[in-house]
């Protein structure tokens, strides 16, 4: 997609009112550039009686009744004047209230476009992607589109049409003078340009650094607890304004060349505006334009030569504009992962894994090697085994946030590329290590997986994860607020709510990755007892680091450096050298000294 193609998907039916906005500056240009030569009109011709030369507008005056019809009846002067005021006003009014709507209605819809886009996106994309910079483009760059469009596109166009429109009216006026009211502006275009070309590569710079500042904030507002529990609140504070110190540097450099360009500008279009009044009175003393003819003169040119200076503003803020679409369409432009396209055959839970192997994109080698193993419906199966020996990377294959890259994954009979994404994470349920909630009451927070789910439905869910004595013990139950990332609730509360969430959709497969650890023995216990009772058909793979996870389930496979080191039942792995042993023992040890 381009920069053009974007704003013209975004602007789908409002493209009238763009184009009623460049209608309305014209006119309201023409009839600004009027009102001079009216003033001019009524003080040379029907005050002063200077003869007219313009057959047009003779012609006009005749219909009138004559100049000296207009000399006696001075309102009808008036009359226009206050005519022309209406139209003008009018033309303001307009032009304001739909460059309001465009620029609203286009904000609103690329920061829909982007929203939705970040969460069709794969799970590899958010997971090397900057979440500052992210927020950065969907606030900040989204903005600068919408200023450009709430006022700087008319602007151009209405310093556009003066220029074209004056000239051609001075031009006709005295030639003479005409040029030498236009002979300063090519400095003040070719500065536009320079200032154009300097800002844009400023700001990009700019943009980027205060991403980086807003990445920083979001991380130690996301991780107070630890910035706390480390007592680096001065560290952190002396990084954040080390950042914060850079980002006020790279827009200053921005301000200066804003400053240093709004200053010269000035002092150019100021020497424009004298060098015609200082001219035009010499023509005027000698008799080659008359009073009203340099007053045009003199207010036609402040119209044209500021305007022409602020075509280097505009310039700068289309170079802006221009860095920000870019940005976004650096989003924009990355592959949506398809999550409907597959089939749905029915999932009952059984799970064949044949010589399975998988690297990540970023990776020199691979994290799972020629796994191979079998999951029956309703079995129980738990995974152990060293950080960094794979686990999570399996769970991740089994949810399809990454596709394996040799081998074969069937879940009854069908490959796992082949089943569509969005059916097959609504079959497998999934808890994960780190559990998110959002900032809403426990009760939104455990229907967030089924918004459909009834009162009972989630209270039955709460119970079996064991979380509901803890909930109505809360001062107003399942209506209590979690703060954001659930910050009021503990760990293991958390986790426990998540499981909540999870198991109210009943899924046929149903996967916890290493969820457990955050609470004790007796509630895991309780937990694993309550999953059981709830559905025997229901296939639950537990990754665990706890014995007590793992020794009432089925089959169990101890992975290392992404194969399958052991595989067995718990007495069975036991009772055999190896890695389970050793973990069985070192932990039962643990217990002993506890008791």
């Amino acid at each position: 997609m381009t920069k053009t193609g974007l704003l013209l998907k975004c602007l789908k039916g409002y493209k009238h009112k763009v184009a009623g906005i460049v209608i309305v500056t014209v006119l309201f240009v023409f009839v600004n550039l009027f009102m001079p030569l009216l003033f001019s009109f009524l003080v040379d011709q029907v005050v002063n009686g200077e003869p007219i030369e313009n057959a047009l507008v003779a012609k006009i005056v005749a219909s009138l009744g004559g100049i000296e019809t207009l000399r006696t009846h001075m309102y009808y002067g008036a009359i226009l004047v206050m005519m022309t005021s209406v139209v003008i006003c009018s033309s303001i009014f307009l032009r304001g209230k739909w460059n309001g709507e465009v620029s609203e209605t286009l904000s609103q819809r690329l920061r829909d476009r982007l929203f939705h886009h970040l969460t069709l996106l794969p799970y590899a994309y958010h997971v090397q992607a900057n979440t500052g910079d992210l927020i950065q483009r969907c606030t900040s760059d989204v903005d600068t589109v919408r200023r450009v469009f709430a006022g700087q596109i008319s602007e151009f166009i209405y310093s556009l049409s003066t220029l074209i429109m004056a000239m051609t009216i001075l031009f006709q006026i005295y030639p003479p003078l005409a040029l030498v009211s236009i002979s300063l502006l090519p400095f003040v275009f070719l500065f536009s340009i320079w200032f154009f070309i300097r800002n844009q590569k400023a700001f990009l710079i700019a943009d980027e650094v205060e991403g980086e500042l807003v990445d920083n904030i979001n991380q130690n507002i996301a991780a107070i607890r630890v910035v706390k529990a480390f007592n680096r609140e001065v560290y952190e504070a002396e990084q954040f304004d080390k950042r914060n110190r850079n980002n006020r540097d790279k827009w200053m450099n921005l301000m200066r060349y804003i400053g240093f360009y709004w200053g010269f500008s000035d002092f150019i279009c100021y020497s424009s505006v004298l060098l015609v009044v200082v001219v035009g009175v010499g023509y005027c003393v000698r008799g080659d334009i008359t009073i009203g003819n340099l007053f045009v003169f003199m207010t036609y040119q402040t119209m044209v030569t500021f305007p022409i200076r602020n075509l280097g503003r505009l310039l700068s803020d289309l170079g802006k504009v221009r860095v920000s679409l870019g940005r976004l369409l650096e989003i924009l432009n990355v592959p949506a992962e398809d999550i409907y396209r597959g089939e749905t055959p029915e999932l009952r839970g059984d799970i064949i894994f044949e010589n399975v192997s998988f690297q990540y994109d970023d990776g020199n080698q691979e994290v799972l090697r020629d796994l191979s193993f079998t999951i029956k419906q309703g079995e129980t199966i738990a995974i152990m085994g060293p950080t960094g020996s794979g686990k999570s990377s399996l769970v991740h294959l089994l949810t399809r946030l990454y596709d394996y890259n040799a081998g074969s994954i069937r879940i009854n009979g069908t490959e796992l590329r082949d089943i569509q994404k969005q059916y097959l994470r609504r079959m497998v349920g999934i808890v994960l290590q780190e559990p998110f909630l959002f900032s809403k009451t426990i009760y939104d927070n455990i229907r967030l997986s089924s918004p459909n789910a009834r009162e009972e439905d989630i209270k039955r869910a709460s119970k079996i994860a064991s979380i509901d004595e803890v909930i109505v013990e809360f001062d107003a139950g399942y209506q209590t607020m979690v703060g954001e990332r659930g910050v009021t609730l503990s760990g293991g509360q958390k986790q426990r709510i998540a499981i909540a969430r999870t198991v109210i959709n009943q899924t046929p497969i149903l996967i916890f990755d290493d969820s457990l650890s955050a609470v004790d023995t007796e509630t895991d216990a309780n937990i694993r007892s309550a999953l059981q009772q709830l559905n025997k058909n229901t296939t639950t793979i537990i990754i665990t680091q706890r014995i007590t996870s793992s020794e009432t389930a089925d089959h169990i496979l101890v992975l290392d450096e992404g194969r399958i080191l052991q595989e067995g039942s718990h007495q069975q792995l036991i009772s055999q050298k190896g890695l389970y042993q050793r973990i069985y023992q070192l932990q039962s040890r643990l217990e002993g000294d506890k008791a």
